[in-house]
Formats: C-alpha cells, sequence, structure tokens
C-alpha cells in the first residue's frame, strides 16, 4: 500500500472539481457551446448588430427565452429601439425590459440556472422572418442571440465600448446648483471617423428643496434662517468652519472638483443638533441623507471609517451612522437598548470614481437606498428600530480617507431619488473625436 502527501498549495481532482462547479455559477460551462459562439469579444462584437448590457429577470428553458431590464447600450440603439417597438430615445435604458431568443445552437451557450439579477452583456441581432423560420414568431420579428453572453464586469465594459469605437465615459461633472434642480454632464470621445450614439450626457440633480433651519450654499456661502424643516442642511458650506476639527485646512482641496473636500483619517465634523436646528427642535425623525463621495487609489479600493453618524449625548452607545466596510460595500448600522441592527449596502467604490449614495429613513424602521442614482433596496424593520436620538451629535467623516463632495441632510423622508436622475439625454452632437 502506498500513500502520496501532495506538495503544498497543489490542488486534488476533487479541489479543481468544486472550483469548476463555482465558475459555472456565473459562466457557461458546457463543452457543447459551438466554438464560433465564444469567439473574442472584439470578434463577437463585430457580428453582432445589437450589443447591449443587462440584468436577468427570468429566464425560460423550455421556450428558450430570457427576460432582460436594460442597462446600457453599446450598439445598435435604434434596431434594438424598433423591434422592441419602443418610441423614446434609443440609447435611453430607464424602465426597459426585452426578450431575447436562443437558438438551439446556442442553447448550450447560457447558463439557464443563473440567478435573477446576474448581469450580462448580449451580442444579438434581429432576425430576419424571411430567412429564420425556426427563431421567428409568425408575428413579427424578434431579437435573437448570436454569440454567447459574457458576464459584467468593468473590464468587460471598458473592452466592448473600445470596440465600437468610444472611449469609456468620464466622470459626471459637479452639478450645476446644491439643492432646487440642476444638471450634470458627463463626455466621452469617439476614436474613429464616426461612433454611434452621443459624446456627452446629461441628468437631473438635486431636486430636493433649498429652505431648511439652516441652509448654506456651497458655492457662495450663503445662510438662511427659517423656522422650516422641509429644506437642505449642508455641514459642509465655507460658513460652517467652526465645526471642523481640527480645522478645516486640515481638509484639503480636490483640484478637478471646487467643492469637494480631501479627508485624511485625523480629520472630521462634529456638530451638535443645536447647530443645525433652531431652538427647541430635535434631530428629525424622518430624513434623507445625501452623499457624494470617491476613494483615492492609495486605499487600494479598501474602504474604510464612518461617512455619517449621530450619536447620542445622553445614552452611551445609541447612535446610527453609516459606516464603509471594505471592497465594495457600506453598512447602516444602528445601536441602542442593548441591540444593533446592520443592513448592509452594495457600492462598487473600488473603481475609485465619484459615486452617489441617497438614504432615506421613515417613521425610524424604514430604509431606502439609492446608489448612483438608482435604487438599490427598501428594508422594512420592527418598530423604531431605526429610532434617531433626538439629541443627536452629527461626526462626519471620522477615520475616512477619500474624497467628499455632498453631505446634504434634508429633514424629510422619500426624497433619496431627487439627488440624481437615472433618466439619461444625449447631446445634440452627435459624437466627438479625439481629432477635435
Amino acid at each position: 500500500m502506498t500513500s502520496s502527501i501532495r506538495p503544498p498549495g497543489e490542488l486534488s481532482n476533487r479541489d479543481l472539481l468544486v472550483v469548476l462547479l463555482f465558475l459555472c455559477q456565473t459562466i457557461v460551462c458546457d463543452s457543447q457551446c459551438p466554438k464560433f459562439a465564444e469567439r473574442p469579444l472584439e470578434t463577437r462584437v463585430q457580428d453582432a448588430s445589437i450589443v447591449f448590457r443587462a440584468v436577468v429577470v427570468e429566464t425560460h428553458l423550455q421556450r428558450k427565452t430570457l427576460d432582460l431590464a436594460l442597462v446600457s447600450i453599446f450598439r445598435g440603439g435604434v434596431e434594438l429601439a424598433s423591434v422592441s417597438q419602443y418610441s423614446g430615445s434609443p440609447y435611453n435604458t430607464t424602465d426597459r425590459q426585452v426578450n431575447l431568443k436562443i437558438s438551439s445552437q446556442l442553447i448550450a451557450c447560457f447558463n439557464w440556472s443563473m440567478a435573477p439579477q446576474s448581469e450580462l452583456v448580449v451580442f444579438a441581432r434581429v432576425s430576419d422572418p424571411a430567412e429564420d423560420l425556426e427563431t421567428t414568431p409568425p408575428d413579427g420579428q424578434w431579437l435573437e442571440a448570436t454569440a454567447a453572453a459574457v458576464p459584467w464586469s468593468l473590464g468587460v465594459d471598458i473592452a466592448i465600448w473600445n470596440a465600437v469605437g468610444w472611449a469609456g465615459w468620464g466622470e459626471w461633472g459637479v452639478c450645476s446648483k446644491t439643492c432646487g434642480g440642476g444638471r450634470q454632464t458627463r463626455r466621452r470621445y469617439c476614436s474613429r471617423g464616426a461612433c454611434e450614439g452621443f459624446g456627452e450626457q446629461w441628468r437631473s440633480c438635486n431636486s430636493f428643496e433649498c429652505e431648511a433651519p439652516i441652509s448654506y450654499d456651497i458655492a457662495f456661502g450663503i445662510i438662511q434662517i427659517s423656522e422650516s424643516l422641509t429644506g437642505a442642511i449642508n455641514p459642509l458650506s465655507p460658513g460652517a468652519r467652526r465645526n471642523f476639527h481640527p480645522a478645516q485646512a486640515r481638509w484639503g482641496r480636490v483640484v478637478d472638483r471646487p467643492h469637494a473636500f480631501s479627508l485624511r483619517p485625523n480629520s472630521y465634523i462634529w456638530i451638535a443638533s443645536s447647530e443645525l436646528f433652531s431652538a427647541g427642535k430635535d434631530f428629525p425623525k424622518e430624513f434623507t441623507l445625501f452623499l457624494s463621495l470617491r476613494l483615492r487609489p492609495e486605499s487600494a479600493g479598501y474602504g474604510q471609517g464612518t461617512l455619517f453618524s449621530l450619536r447620542s449625548r445622553r445614552r452611551s452607545g445609541s447612535f446610527l451612522s453609516l459606516e464603509l466596510a471594505g471592497r465594495g460595500a457600506a453598512r447602516l448600522v444602528h445601536a441602542g437598548e442593548g441591540s444593533k441592527k446592520t443592513i448592509y449596502l452594495a457600492v462598487p467604490l473600488y473603481d475609485f470614481r465619484w459615486h452617489h449614495i441617497a438614504i432615506s429613513v421613515h417613521d425610524d424602521n424604514t430604509v431606502r437606498v439609492y446608489v448612483d442614482c438608482r435604487w438599490l433596496r427598501t428594508d422594512v424593520l420592527e418598530k423604531d428600530a431605526l429610532e434617531t436620538p433626538r439629541d443627536a451629535d452629527l461626526i462626519i467623516g471620522y477615520l475616512f480617507s477619500g474624497d467628499l463632495e455632498q453631505l446634504v441632510l434634508v429633514p424629510k423622508a422619500g426624497q433619496a431619488y431627487k439627488q440624481c436622475s437615472s433618466q439619461l439625454n444625449g447631446s445634440i452632437t452627435p459624437y466627438v473625436t479625439l481629432n477635435t
């Protein structure tokens, strides 16, 4: 009888099988998928008249179809709009779903057990009723896959935009207004003589009300006093210098964002609730919080620190905080009365770009979250699960290292969708070349 000892780090056949099965949860692993369907991304893009990113809503193996919610369109927006009978802007993807037909040749190229909310990049065409008798229903044209889809990732996204001639979208610019409804834009560049789609997009932003007990305008440092509790409170205003610790001078400026601050772990804001609201007013039971932030490359994408915390003066250990929790995650934490509750939020901060977070708290037990202008989740907890300390001090940026452009509190629930719109509009100029 002999025995063998594997060198450290070497995987057994069983280990390899486990790894393979794990990978098959997100990619296609069936050897029956024809080789033409798994060619390089650039080839799949060239062979498809329509290429788009989508979220899986539902799979139908018997009908050989996928229900997909559009996220973005790389190519073929006009053609896709025609087959789906969509009358709006062909590159708008808000609330749009499509049904994708999979031919018998490509059945083995799709993972039919993939979970809803999986993100894919899809390569497709509009079938021709005169030629595609097998895949075209009698009532007209059909959207049909031309190759195996691939799981979406940031790297895949960049590769496909490059394949169709576009550089990636730049950062969204600063909103033109700090409240009351503004506009922000972003641009991208075409590396060819002409590219399909628009070189500039804009969206509405900061459409919440301005009036507040203490309201600062970031650009001009204007202070407004009011008895109303319906408007915006901006603790990052130049007018709030006394609240910076150790001093506002320790909060560095960001070169490309005139109203943003660069925070180090030893810099934070600490504001008593008496300074936020007029005399006799406690911290509101319902409110919406808006933040815009980004990590810096030296963090290696690992976010940590407290972005926002309400801590009771009278009750030790009673607080409501928004904290970073490592790569791609944040958490809303509530502690009080001997209990602690945590809601985890998926926030893709590891790409070192600006991201927007809006959190609305209702009735001390319901929290609604938007990330980058899209609804992320709604949690309904037991009564008073998120009770805000009424004597709360507000702490901003404790142990956080990164850039912070917006931190606005609106003493009113249900405002999270007003930070920025998911409805994107193309500019009049159809494309921009790198040579201009």
